[in-house]
């Protein structure tokens, strides 16, 4: 966490809150407990079969001062993960993992919000690939995708009931530089508009794809609905080197509810990324276009079961995966998830896809069968 952020941050809000402060504690708590359980097939030699994971998450939140429209509220949220199996003996996961997911202070008047910490920036239309998703960490196929926050000041300030602009410090941890970026949002005759700028200096924060560029980037979304929604999301990034190289990565997408049952939702996107030849290459197969197609299905059964099918394809390559997932709620609060993964390709006796590779340690492609159980809490404390 950089403590600069929040120090500004504070000295904001005191000075604003320094006449006639409402102290307006309210501490409420919520959290999640997560054990799951995977057999994968064909693991390879000197490694386990079974990959397990333990997660408590627990997070305070609430409202510290209010003062006419002012609000100064924050979350608190910590995560403690124990993990084992092949996963953990090839480094792909550590053992053990203590952090914060989420610690943020927020100055906010409805209008206008000031946020510092620890926090989710988020944004764009995709749902399956997001080149906009500069701090997205989810693993979009996993049993519930969530990405972790990162450490930023962002500022958002509302400009009507359907337009923003916001911007967002970010610290690279790498020779005092910052990331630094500014986008604006809007409905434009019944569709969702936006555009971004950022500059993205060499970072250390190497669990960002690119994070050791120098680089500009820009890019734009737009989504909507005409019977079926549809949207595209692009970014160019130009990498700062003498001759400016280019990468362009683009993604267009469409879903569609059908009256059958309760409602067969299906929703596709295809990507696109390519690059220039001076533009640093960080694909092991050495390609510098790559095309994916991505789907999922997913129908509610009743009240308390859903089901969903998610799938990739590699267009160059023909590696794919299938993962599909049955949700089972037992109660409100707590799941029940059945889940699985089969990789492959269509090209007879191709082991090195992206999406399926076939190697001597545990790659994270393998095909398995699991389950994971998850409760979610939730309470008052202080009001």
């Amino acid at each position: 966490m950089n403590k600069h952020f929040l120090k500004l941050l504070l000295l904001l809000t005191f000075s604003l809150l320094s006449n006639s402060v409402l102290w307006a504690f309210d501490t409420n708590f919520e959290g999640r407990f997560v054990a799951g359980s995977q057999l994968v097939f064909d693991s390879p030699s000197f490694h386990k079969d079974f990959d397990n994971e333990l997660e408590l998450r627990l997070g305070l939140l609430g409202n510290l001062i209010e003062k006419e429209q002012w609000v100064l509220d924050y979350e608190l949220t910590a995560d403690a993960r124990q993990m084992d199996g092949p996963s953990v003996q090839s480094s792909l996961r550590p053992e053990t993992d203590v952090d914060f997911f989420r610690a943020w202070l927020r100055l906010d008047n409805g209008n206008f919000k000031i946020r510092g910490g620890r926090q989710k920036i988020l944004f764009g239309s995709g749902a399956i690939y997001r080149p906009l998703g500069f701090f997205d960490t989810r693993n979009v196929s996993g049993v519930v995708p969530q990405t972790r926050g990162v450490d930023g000041v962002r500022v958002t300030q509302f400009q009507s009931d359907t337009a923003l602009i916001e911007g967002w410090l970010v610290p690279a941890k790498k020779n005092d530089a910052l990331i630094v970026g500014i986008r604006g949002e809007m409905i434009l005759d019944d569709a969702e508009v936006g555009a971004v700028f950022q500059y993205h200096p060499e970072s250390d924060l190497d669990d960002l794809p690119g994070f050791n560029q120098e680089m500009i980037q820009m890019g734009y979304h737009i989504k909507g609905e005409k019977e079926l929604g549809f949207w595209n999301e692009s970014r160019l990034d130009v990498e700062m080197k003498p001759s400016s190289p280019l990468r362009f990565d683009t993604v267009l997408g469409v879903d569609y509810t059908f009256s059958i049952g309760e409602g067969l939702h299906v929703l596709a996107e295809y990507f696109l990324t390519t690059r220039q030849n001076d533009f640093t290459l960080l694909d092991a197969k050495g390609q510098r276009t790559i095309q994916q197609m991505g789907i999922t299905l997913d129908q509610p059964v009743g009240i308390d079961i859903k089901w969903q099918v998610f799938g990739l394809y590699d267009l160059q390559d023909e590696s794919f995966q299938l993962v599909p997932q049955i949700e089972y709620a037992l109660t409100d609060t707590l799941f029940l998830y059945a889940h699985g993964r089969l990789g492959g390709a269509l090209k007879t006796g191709k082991k090195d896809g992206r999406l399926f590779r076939k190697t001597d340690a545990f790659n994270g492609t393998e095909s398995f069968v699991g389950v994971t159980l998850m409760s979610y809490f939730s309470g008052t404390l202080l009001q």
